[in-house]
């Protein structure tokens, strides 16, 4: 999908909660916010969201002079994580369909988020467990038969909830996907470590430092897993905004966090969506993406 106007004072804002996160020097937020404001002017809106997003936060941490500002908050959003998963567990395990409820779980896992929203509440999120757009019978379906399955992690803490569903996947070949570097909360390897999803599949990283996949750009172990996965699974916007239109099928796992990745996800759900509500900021959905016909993809 290609960004829209509307994500620029989005991301504006967004790298304005970055510096606020680190500093409260009010000289300081200008100067980003200059040079964030100078950098967009750069960039086109024919990229996804994601790329769009990544460009201009690297040009806030370069102004900020810090290369991981939200390495203290991925720690906190692990203990949060961790805690969760472990209330979870049980209710997993004593549930009448316990792959379909982990899948939930990841869901609302998907919450712990400081890119798109300001705040949020993993406890109610995991009290409202709810798909407004559900295609588990599908990926159920789908698991008969494969082998390879590509898990593509979101963000710190989230990843405690992933594991939930990791755990009921353990019996294929799972290959799980990070960050190589710090962006925003996104999940890196010690997260990944500090999980013990390593103990359930191979870790690698995309290889590149953007949120979501730049797949032109990844590295060639990426672009290989993805490839060859019999499944892949993709958690959170950015990894929706970068894939959706790409030609291979993708189950996707998300929340829907901004009007723009809402309307994209209605129409995502034709020809069904006519006889369906639409999708609306703060529902989360389970979507198998059949994939675009390379002629009809979106350039970037």
């Amino acid at each position: 999908m290609r960004s829209e106007a509307a994500c620029i004072p989005c991301v504006i804002h967004q790298c304005q909660r970055v510096v606020k996160m680190v500093s409260d020097d009010g000289a300081l937020l200008l100067n980003v916010t200059h040079r964030v404001l100078d950098r967009i002017q750069e960039l086109t809106l024919d990229e996804p969201p994601s790329l769009f997003t990544s460009r201009v936060l690297m040009e806030a941490y370069a102004a900020l002079g810090s290369d991981d500002p939200f390495a203290r908050a991925r720690m906190t959003m692990n203990e949060l994580g961790a805690k969760s998963a472990e209330r979870a567990r049980d209710r997993v395990a004593h549930s009448a369909d316990p792959l379909h409820t982990a899948i939930l779980y990841a869901a609302a896992g998907n919450v712990i988020d400081i890119g798109p929203q300001a705040s949020f509440d993993l406890d109610a999120a995991v009290a409202s467990l709810h798909f407004k757009r559900d295609d588990y019978r599908e990926f159920r379906d789908r698991l008969h038969g494969s082998e390879n399955i590509l898990y593509l992690l979101d963000n710190a803490g989230e990843v405690f909830l992933d594991r939930l569903l990791v755990e009921r996947l353990s019996g294929y070949k799972l290959t799980l996907v990070v960050k190589p570097a710090p962006i925003l909360n996104d999940a890196l390897m010690s997260d990944a470590e500090a999980a013990g999803l390593s103990r359930f599949g191979r870790v690698i990283t995309t290889g590149t430092r953007v949120l979501g996949i730049n797949l032109p750009e990844s590295s060639p172990e990426f672009q290989a897993a993805f490839e060859n996965a019999d499944v892949v699974v993709a958690k959170g916007h950015a990894n929706f905004e970068s894939l959706i239109d790409l030609d291979r099928d993708v189950f996707f796992v998300l929340k829907a966090k901004c009007p723009v990745v809402a309307q994209y996800l209605t129409g995502c759900r034709l020809p069904a969506a006519a006889h369906q509500p639409p999708i609306l900021v703060g529902d989360s959905v389970f979507l198998h993406s059949q994939g675009r016909p390379e002629e009809d993809q979106v350039p970037g």
